[in-house]
């Protein structure tokens, strides 16, 4: 089932990253979404954000660096993606402050220590291992934001300790079809 979320995910954001008006379209889609987010993690210019996940058309690393200033760094596992994406980023002038990789989430070639906000999508398989990987190499006080999806979607999403996530604060997503909520996870002690 996460093959089809995946796929009609991934026709959605490589139709908007080749055409101006669906990006805007689907865009929308996102923006309450990230205002809560940046609310929830309070991220402001200074911060250095970490995108685990961005697609073809990366919204949320646009829409995260739109609404604070501050610099995005995306990594996407699919070679395919980068491409359009740089493409999309570079339309919109926003080279300078969004950079792309691709790299997978667990990747240890990746410093961590720059970044103080990190940001999971919904669709990052495995997320448990992605995320102790991630964990354990940030410094403490980094923003670990988690998207989760809604209850009746669970189970097409890969699986997430509802015990990790109970010391967290959210926010619910209720107009987001398909995003439930968003923890805020912040790493405490070095490892």
């Amino acid at each position: 089932m996460l093959q089809r979320i995946t796929k009609l995910t991934h026709r959605i954001e490589y139709w908007a990253a080749n055409k101006s008006l669906i990006y805007h379209i689907a865009s929308q889609y996102y923006k309450d979404v990230i205002k809560k987010e940046i609310d929830l993690a309070n991220i402001t210019k200074s911060d250095r954000i970490l995108c685990i996940g961005g697609g073809f058309c990366p919204f949320s690393a646009i829409l995260l660096h739109q609404a604070t200033g501050a610099k995005v760094t995306v990594i996407d596992n699919d070679s395919a993606c980068i491409p359009k994406a740089r493409a999309v980023v570079r339309r919109l002038g926003l080279s300078e402050h969004i950079h792309l990789e691709c790299k997978e989430g667990c990747c240890a070639s990746l410093s961590m220590s720059e970044f103080t906000v990190v940001h999971f999508a919904l669709q990052i398989t495995p997320i448990e291992q992605v995320f102790a990987e991630v964990e354990k190499r940030v410094n403490p006080g980094t923003k670990l934001l988690i998207r989760r999806p809604k209850d009746q979607l669970s189970n097409m999403y890969c699986k997430l300790s509802q015990t990790l996530l109970a010391c967290c604060r959210n926010i619910q997503h209720a107009k987001a079809r398909s995003i439930g909520s968003t923890y805020l996870y912040i790493k405490e002690h070095a490892a």
